[in-house]
């Protein structure tokens, strides 16, 4: 079963603005690599999205490594990880994902003041994903929000805090 795809800066871009508009102050990001796009179009890209929904953006922002976003809020940081959604099969989105995930885990770094993210499409592949392999007990440990995508209103439309059961959102 292939999927439609989604691209990761959608993601990153939609994640980086729901950031900003709940009091963050994005310090870092890192521009997908193998995507459809140049290197210099989906900067501009987000330039041209960060613009529009009043995110402040400098090019020392750019990194190449890390996480795909850094970003500071009142008493702490955010290091979160983005993933889009590919052509491949669901295997393909499996392993993206389970990559995803350890990624994320390593950005654990520090005990206090730490949010660690994962921002995905919400697709029925990345949602059951979630469901199974990211238990609510290693999400309140590592203190891991998931943020999930949604293409139709480009912006992320649903966040599960640490002790949130998958199912039942905030916004």
């Amino acid at each position: 079963m292939a999927f439609e795809p989604i691209p990761e800066l959608d993601v990153l871009i939609a994640t980086a603005v729901w950031l900003h508009s709940h009091g963050s102050m994005i310090e870092a990001v890192s521009i997908p690599r193998g995507q459809r796009m140049s290197n210099d179009e989906q900067i501009q890209r987000l330039i041209e999205k960060f613009s529009r929904a009043d995110v402040p953006f400098e090019r020392r922002m750019l990194k190449s490594e890390g996480p795909d976003i850094v970003a500071r809020f009142e008493s702490g940081l955010w290091k979160i990880e983005c993933k889009g959604l590919g052509t491949g099969r669901i295997q393909t989105l499996k392993n993206n994902f389970d990559r995803a995930v350890a990624s994320t885990v390593s950005y654990h770094d520090q005990k206090e003041g730490l949010r660690l993210g994962l921002a995905v499409p919400d697709a029925l592949g990345y949602l059951d994903l979630i469901k199974s392999k990211i238990p609510q007990s290693l999400r309140e440990a590592i203190n891991l929000w998931v943020f999930l995508y949604d293409r139709v209103s480009d912006s992320i439309d649903i966040s599960f805090e640490p002790d949130d059961i998958i199912g039942q959102p905030t916004m």
